[in-house]
């Protein structure tokens, strides 16, 4: 079974970066997932923490439908495409176990009313659903079948009629995630491998909404944790940190400097490296340690 972390880094440089701080944090925490990125920026050191780099297809408008290209595109038979402004702090194989056999599958929840992409009620009514899933496209998981494909085409095709569609959208972009909420209903959640939604509780992706407090973010120390008000208050601890609107924030890009200054230092140093700082500290222990009879 081929599986791949598939990412986009599309336009400005920083998004670049980004995708770098991704695939370090991934390298980092010793996943062994081979990653693939599809960017129009060429000179960055992808080399070091990607398996394979990709040039874009797709026209700008329908960038955020490149996340499901996957599957044409490489061997993969399954794909857990991650936005490239996220970090992973834990390895990823939980989530790939969990979702082989579903279908696509993205986190969050049910919604038959309030506000995402305009007023729901008025999608369920213009759409024909009851209800439809609520997520964000941060992290989204599909595999080589004919169901999942079948829910990526139909997602597709609901993104071409999207100028009559009803979804609201600020940026000169189309965006995938209400299209794909409804391919998934129509394909039938849970229903003979098409789609399924993780429960939000399961935290495979979290983006710190409703921050109450300080987010504790670090890769050096591998924690990311923090309270936050979602759908209800409770402490998220994530596998993958969706930057999101975070990307704005100082915490956040400290991170990304400090993956850039961890490969650097891993090339000009080899193995079992000591510092000269570390190995006068040793030697001071080792005395003080002899003194007190500690070390024969």
């Amino acid at each position: 079974m081929k599986r791949i972390v598939y990412t986009l880094a599309l336009g400005k440089p920083k998004f670049a970066e980004c995708a770098l701080g991704l695939g370090r944090s991934l390298k980092l925490i010793g996943d062994t997932t081979r990653r693939v990125v599809v960017t129009d920026l060429p000179d960055h050191p992808w080399d070091r923490c990607f398996d394979e780099v990709l040039t874009p297809k797709d026209e700008f408008k329908w960038t955020l439908f490149s996340k499901f290209s996957a599957l044409e595109r490489t061997d993969a038979d399954q794909v857990l495409f991650i936005d490239s402004d996220c970090l992973v702090f834990k390895r990823l194989d939980p989530i790939f176990e969990y979702c082989s056999g579903r279908g696509l599958c993205v986190q969050g929840r049910i919604i038959s009313d309030g506000n995402w992409y305009g007023d729901v009620n008025g999608h369920l009514a213009k759409h024909d659903l009851q209800f439809m899933p609520q997520f964000n496209g941060g992290m989204v998981f599909y595999e080589r079948t004919d169901a999942c494909a079948a829910v990526i085409r139909s997602c597709c095709e609901e993104g071409r009629k999207y100028e009559e569609s009803g979804f609201l959208y600020e940026r000169d972009l189309v965006p995938e995630e209400p299209y794909l909420s409804v391919a998934m209903v129509k394909a039938g959640l849970d229903s003979n491998g098409a789609a399924h939604l993780i429960p939000d509780n399961f935290d495979y992706m979290g983006t710190a909404t409703g921050l109450i407090g300080k987010l504790e973010l670090d890769v050096l120390r591998n924690r990311c944790q923090y309270v936050g008000l979602k759908y209800d208050l409770r402490l998220v601890q994530p596998t993958i940190f969706h930057a999101s609107r975070y990307i704005n924030f100082a915490v956040y890009w400290k991170q990304l400097d400090k993956l850039a200054w961890l490969e650097k230092y891993e090339g000009k140093h080899g193995y079992g490296y000591m510092s000269p700082w570390h190995m006068l500290e040793r030697s001071i222990n080792r005395r003080y340690l002899k003194y007190i009879k500690r070390v024969l």
